[in-house]
């Protein structure tokens, strides 16, 4: 297992975003990297006209270094991977605060598990000042539903992951909105029930990536000439306890180390 920390911090997520859509952000937000955003817009033919963001809560990178076989579904709509670093603490309310604000926790104000409907600008924010067609889709208690509750978007709460894949789906068979952020957390409740690489977690990874492929065969099927960022983009990781349960917030190698997956289509 990698004894090292990520070079890139989870802040750059929204640089990356905005770059790819040749949006401007505010010099509170941390730019992108230029190198990912530029290969991704030459990939893309210009500049993104849709973006569907899929959160796959806790999966961390050791799980995709153990078990790239995993993973397979992604790869087939992904044009690269990039290795990011979470957030102190590697929690959900702070690590999504942080890709959707561009900031650090002190900036942002989310420090621990705690979810509080953001005030500051947010990525969804600014989509919704450029006229942008918005909707998060999560499942029932995300803490999407909380922390960027309050916007003028849709939002659409599901019972289960496979739910929320599904009313992705159908959401872009409608096609109604440019912008898609979905959250999904099975893998999250199975590796903290049962451990990170267990039988239940590691069938949660696989049924989160063949999602995110299902999704992509949707966008290809309704693009309707617009280019498409798609990526596939948890929050922190997850480790072992003694007991054999998972656990994250910490900053062990395992909670922190995470990657994501660029598609453009």
């Amino acid at each position: 297992m990698a004894d090292h920390y990520n070079l890139y911090s989870l802040k750059h997520f929204s640089g990356i975003v905005a770059d790819c859509m040749d949006m401007t952000l505010p010099e509170n937000f941390a730019p992108s990297i230029n190198w990912v955003s530029d290969i991704l817009k030459e990939r893309l033919g210009g500049k993104a006209d849709r973006v569907v963001l899929y959160h796959a809560d806790a999966v961390g990178h050791y799980i995709w270094q153990k078990y790239t076989n995993l993973f397979a579904p992604v790869y087939m709509y992904s044009n690269m991977s990039v290795p990011f670093l979470s957030t102190v603490e590697s929690v959900t309310p702070v690590a999504h605060a942080t890709m959707y604000t561009g900031m650090d926790p002190e900036g942002h104000g989310i420090k621990t598990y705690d979810r509080p409907k953001l005030e500051c600008t947010t990525l969804f924010d600014l989509w919704i000042e450029q006229g942008k067609k918005v909707a998060i889709v999560a499942q029932k208690d995300s803490t999407f539903l909380h922390i960027f509750a309050g916007r003028n978007l849709d939002y659409f709460e599901e019972e289960c992951g496979v739910e929320v894949q599904e009313r992705a789906l159908k959401l872009i068979e409608e096609d109604k909105y440019d912008i898609i952020s979905i959250h999904t957390f099975d893998y999250d409740n199975a590796a903290h029930a049962y451990g990170p690489e267990s039988k239940q977690a590691l069938n949660a990874v696989s049924l989160e990536a063949e999602g995110y492929m299902r999704i992509a065969e949707a966008l290809i099927r309704n693009a309707n000439g617009r280019r498409t960022l798609l990526t596939y983009s948890p929050d922190h990781g997850q480790h072992l306890l003694p007991g054999g349960n998972g656990q994250h917030g910490s900053k062990m190698i395992e909670d922190m180390n995470i990657v994501h997956f660029f598609g453009t289509l």
